[in-house]
């Protein structure tokens, strides 16, 4: 195994990475927007990262002289049961050494914070994904992401509603019923793991379609994605889905579908949407889950015979 060695960086040191980005031009991470925590992970030597609307964040580098062989950054999910690795950048075409240090040493930090899991996303068929695996990071589903159709049809009215606060725990249900259970055991198990799943996904909006059973979707709306999740069991819910999809996002937004959505990827296939690349899915458990015992030993009680 390599001795290479990251380390996590002062906040100074992280709001400095800006004039180095341009030697760390390969990035393992199939990332959307992940540049301004470089600053949001500076503003802690200022104070400000107590601010609310800024991430809390941990950077990690390893050292190559004056500069940097790969930097790493990670960032607390809501909730604080996951965390998740948004950026791990390289001077290297392709180094696994320092792949495995920084991830390595994102799962010390990130466990030490009380996290559960920690999530990262990076292309199919990566070359740096022996090296991510070799961390613990195992991959447990697929992300297929569709362009829009550029034509799309006029949009028509949906019962689709904005999702409220208390709408929460409902929608926890509808993922479980919507996810497969080896899926969810990975990435959700409980319902404070879906929100930081749920923050990972990065929506600014989120509705939901109701129905006698419950929510029949939900469908969260990013500044450049868009996913959903839909309960099969009435027809005609992913047009509407997708109706609000097409009519919130806009041309140049991406849908974002796992690969156990069979039924939305053909529909979407049928409206004109087109294939961009698939994302690997992948995580590690820093915490033992201990399930509720169904038996424990009792204390054996002495006897006293019952008069005849």
């Amino acid at each position: 195994m390599s001795e290479l060695r990251a380390d996590a960086l002062s906040p100074l040191d992280a709001a400095t990475l800006w004039a180095q980005l341009h030697r760390l031009d390969t990035e393992v991470i199939a990332t959307r927007s992940v540049d301004r925590l470089f600053v949001s992970a500076g503003l802690a030597a200022t104070g400000l990262s107590r601010l609310p609307h800024i991430a809390r964040t941990a950077v990690f580098g390893v050292k190559r002289g004056l500069g940097y062989r790969g930097v790493c950054v990670a960032r607390e999910l809501d909730g604080g049961a996951g965390w998740e690795v948004v950026s791990l950048r390289l001077a290297r075409e392709t180094d696994d050494e320092a792949v495995l240090a920084l991830l390595s040493a994102a799962c010390r930090e990130t466990a030490q914070r009380m996290a559960r899991t920690i999530y990262l996303r990076i292309a199919e068929g990566s070359p740096h994904a022996d090296a991510v695996r070799r961390s613990g990071m195992m991959p447990y589903t697929l992300e297929y992401l569709h362009a829009l159709p550029m034509k799309a049809e006029p949009h028509r009215e949906t019962g689709f509603r904005p999702a409220k606060r208390q709408d929460r725990h409902a929608i926890f249900r509808l993922y479980c019923r919507a996810v497969p259970g080896h899926v969810r055991r990975q990435e959700a198990a409980s319902q404070q793991e879906w929100r930081a799943v749920l923050d990972s996904y990065e929506c600014e909006k989120e509705f939901v379609l109701e129905h006698d059973s419950g929510f029949q979707a939900w469908v969260g709306v990013g500044p450049r994605e868009s996913r959903m999740l839909i309960d099969s069991t009435v027809d005609g819910t992913t047009d509407e889905a997708l109706d609000l999809v097409e009519a919130t996002l806009g041309v140049h937004g991406v849908l974002v579908l796992s690969e156990h959505q069979f039924a939305p990827q053909r529909i979407a296939a049928e409206r004109g949407y087109t294939p961009l690349g698939t994302r690997l899915m992948c995580a590690r458990r820093l915490a033992i889950l201990n399930p509720l015992k169904e038996a424990i030993a009792a204390p054996v009680i002495e006897t006293v015979p019952l008069r005849q």
